[in-house]
């Protein structure tokens, strides 16, 4: 059965002429089509809404409506008449600069066939605007945040570098043993700032690619060719300030092994990092020789390992040491 044929006045307790007359005065933006895309009825509000005039009766929708030769792939109409259920769809009216959220219902004959589909339309250009509005300054903070922290990086590389050439021009041992330590310290945290402006999500560090870049960089610094390292870690990410904590820590062990464990430059050192239920186990091991047995890690010599303590304790974790045929540090945190 045709829409267009059948007699919208069959109602009961209204006359044709009055539903006519309510359906015009309506504010709300209507319309209805029959199977062919053709208007049967459209709202003086929904004229007025998409500018557009005269007696439209007939006419194709995608013809008068969207200025095209064929129906839109997203079109609600179609959907409903091919699944005989209510479809809301958000429609662009680019040269209008107006958005409406087009809902439509399926109209059916006596026998319950349907035959065409019942358009409601509400402008929601403002709430739109908005979402652009705040898209386009998410944008922009996610630029200038990849920028502060490309020129905090570049800031830190070059401080790591003025320290290596304060090291190579220091004669003495120890001042260059610390000037080494600084450096590596400037480098675990430049290599956050690099990844913070090289990556789409700078909320998140991938631990693994950074203590392996990490550690790539400790044993560069000390020219330690023959040391190996083992990484193990579970592919977790954590947010930028526990993730430099943890690199800080590794960066502190992993030198303290390579300065005083391996006297012939050969060794292994093992960085594991798992999740136990609610728990993450950072373990730092190395195959060299031990560090003193009645070491106190609440209040250490080592300058390092004091820096070590008070990061553990930025986690609110907990750190312990076993010597066995080397050094295993194990550090726990929630």
């Amino acid at each position: 059965m045709n829409l267009r044929s059948s007699n919208s006045g069959d109602l009961p307790f209204i006359s044709r002429k009055l539903w006519e007359s309510i359906f015009s005065s309506l504010e709300v933006p209507m319309m209805i089509l029959d199977e062919e895309h053709r208007i049967v009825r459209i709202n003086k509000s929904m004229k007025n809404k998409i500018f557009l005039e005269g007696n439209l009766i007939g006419e194709k929708c995608y013809n008068i409506i969207h200025g095209t030769s064929k129906p839109l792939e997203f079109c609600p109409h179609i959907k409903t008449m091919e699944n005989d259920e209510e479809y809301t769809e958000e429609v662009k009216f680019p040269d209008l600069n107006l958005w409406l959220l087009v809902s439509t219902n399926p109209i059916h004959d006596s026998e319950g066939d349907i035959i065409g589909s019942f358009h409601i339309a509400q402008d929601i250009t403002k709430q739109k605007e908005s979402e652009e509005k705040k898209e386009s300054l998410l944008e922009l903070k996610e630029l200038l945040m990849k920028e502060t922290h490309h020129r905090v990086k570049n800031n830190l590389v070059t401080l790591s570098g003025l320290l290596s050439l304060q090291a190579i021009n220091t004669e003495d041992e120890s001042a260059k043993e610390a000037l080494l330590d600084s450096q590596n310290r400037a480098n675990a945290m430049a290599i956050i700032h690099q990844k913070l402006y090289s990556y789409a999500d700078f909320e998140k560090i991938d631990l693994n690619r950074y203590l392996r870049q990490l550690m790539d960089e400790i044993l560069k610094t000390y020219s330690v060719s023959e040391v190996r390292y083992f990484l193990n870690v579970d592919h977790v990410s954590f947010d930028v300030d526990r993730a430099l904590i943890l690199g800080l820590i590794v960066n502190e062990l992993v030198s303290n092994s390579l300065k005083y464990a391996f006297s012939d430059d050969e060794g292994v050192i093992f960085i594991n990092l798992r999740e136990n239920d609610d728990t993450y186990i950072l373990e730092v091991l190395d195959n060299g020789k031990s560090i003193p047995e009645n070491i106190n890690l609440q209040n250490p010599d080592s300058f390092g390992l004091t820096i070590v303590n008070l990061l553990v304790n930025q986690l609110d974790g907990e750190i312990d040491v076993k010597i066995d045929e080397g050094t295993y540090f194990t550090v726990k945190f929630k």
